[in-house]
């Protein structure tokens, strides 16, 4: 082999290391120099008179000091960038923490107010109607009273299933008590238009996953009802190579706003917070379709 042949073997070999610096080197470590020897030389990686790393080479690369400058250059910018990237990744991780916090939080919360409203004014609406119904045996055959009474308890009942609706908007405590399924056939019941409901769910998956899944179908579902002018829809759910998915279709005019929609993007960033993702197709004309993918293990 000739000497320049040597010396561009040992160039790439140089650059092929400099380029293949991972994120791990970003991190600090001490290590001892190489000692020189009459094979091998030693050229420090310096960025900003940071000393960065230091490449062992053939001494003969000394006699191209342009070429050994220019592995160098490469080397540093190669460790830059590996600590960049690492920084990246600590920071998507950290956001990714940051949302997931936001997200149980807002459950928790949630979970609290569904609690209190149960406990308090439910219950004193029940109370408050059969306090009424008490106040009635004891009336005579006074027939406006009657009717008062009976308006009254049915604004009791009104208030009551109003409070109920709120609450179960809050906190879907059906999922927690009966599983994904059961919720589900609850909430398409009600649904502004008729649905085809398909769960493939063997077993019950974990409650957050269930919670979002639910929101992602609840708003979708209330969606139809204000904007699609659709007639009906399907929402399938079904677990598929470690993830949870989640698939409601209509037949309605389409063109949703799914960029700018306050509900969507609330749905995107929980299914994003399970490490999940959200897509919504929707042409005009042609109903539109909506898919969310969380990984369950």
């Amino acid at each position: 082999m000739t000497a320049r042949a040597i010396r561009a073997t040992a160039a790439a070999a140089l650059l092929a290391a400099a380029f293949g610096v991972t994120a791990a080197l970003a991190k600090p470590v001490t290590y001892a120099l190489p000692a020189e020897s009459s094979t091998r030389a030693v050229t420090l990686v310096e960025r900003d008179g940071v000393r960065l790393a230091a490449l062992a080479h053939n001494p003969s690369l000394g006699e191209e000091p342009e070429l050994l400058e220019a592995v160098s250059a490469a080397a540093g910018i190669a460790l830059e960038n590996g600590r960049l990237q690492a920084e990246l990744r600590a920071r998507l991780e950290e956001l990714r923490g940051s949302r997931e916090r936001v997200v149980e939080a807002g459950q928790r919360e949630r979970q609290r107010l569904e609690r209190n409203l149960h406990d308090g004014a439910q219950q004193r609406l029940i109370a408050l109607s059969l306090d009424l119904s008490m106040l009635e045996s004891r009336l005579g055959d006074d027939p406006e009273a009657r009717a008062q009474l009976e308006e009254a308890r049915q604004e009791i009942a009104q208030s009551l299933e109003e409070l109920r609706e709120v609450a179960h908007g809050l906190h879907p405590a059906v999922v927690s008590g009966h599983g994904l399924a059961v919720a589900l056939e609850s909430l398409t019941a009600r649904a502004p238009v008729p649905v085809r409901l398909s769960v493939d769910l063997e077993d019950r998956v974990d409650e957050s996953l269930e919670v979002a899944a639910y929101y992602v179908v609840s708003e979708s579902l209330a969606n139809i009802g204000k904007h699609a002018q659709a007639k009906s829809a399907t929402v399938a759910v079904s677990r598929t190579n470690g993830q949870l998915v989640v698939e409601i279709v209509d037949d309605g005019i389409g063109g949703a706003d799914s960029e700018n929609g306050s509900g969507l993007r609330g749905l995107a960033d929980r299914v994003e917070a399970l490490d999940g993702r959200l897509r919504v197709w929707t042409p005009r004309g042609g109903g539109t379709r909506v898919r969310a993918e969380m990984p369950c293990g």
